[in-house]
């Protein structure tokens, strides 16, 4: 073969696809046959064994001892739940009761009292006037923003108070 550098290389020529000589047919559904062949009914057992194998009559005795056993956990889960709350809220309380104690002044007469600057009170007062709770909801979140609020209260407080 001789090449001509001269002469544009010749691209292969790819002819478009012959179309089918099947023409394509659309399914027609299936046609349900009227009065088809039943199923045979199963076998007849005797009454006294279908009282033997029922799963129901064994079960019923075992599904009310699991529920009188959750039951039970549920009532040591709210003993649980109640010392949790009130140990959550008897430590929110304290911290609001230290920080209130701290900011009326009660000292030993003598003392100078230890207060944080204008700035950081009005600061404090500004984020005391921004809580939102709904306390007969009884929310979780609601304890979260009275936490949250304290610790930026305490924050707030010079240190070594």
């Amino acid at each position: 073969m001789d090449a001509n550098p001269n002469q544009a290389p010749l691209a292969p020529v790819v002819s478009p696809p012959a179309p089918s000589s099947k023409p394509r047919l659309k399914k027609k559904p299936k046609a349900k046959l009227k009065g088809a062949a039943k199923k045979s009914p199963a076998k007849a057992r005797p009454a006294s064994a279908k009282a033997q194998s029922s799963p129901k009559k064994l079960a019923k005795p075992a599904r009310e001892d699991a529920a009188r056993q959750v039951a039970r956990e549920l009532s040591k889960l709210r003993a649980v739940l109640k010392e949790v709350g009130s140990a959550v809220v008897d430590r929110l309380d304290g911290e609001a009761a230290s920080l209130a104690l701290f900011l009326d002044g009660d000292r030993l007469p003598g003392e100078r009292p230890i207060l944080p600057c204008a700035g950081a009170l009005k600061a404090m007062a500004a984020l005391l006037a921004t809580l939102k709770v709904k306390p007969k909801k009884g929310r979780v979140k609601d304890l979260a923003r009275i936490e949250a609020l304290l610790s930026g209260l305490a924050a707030k407080t010079p240190p070594g108070a």
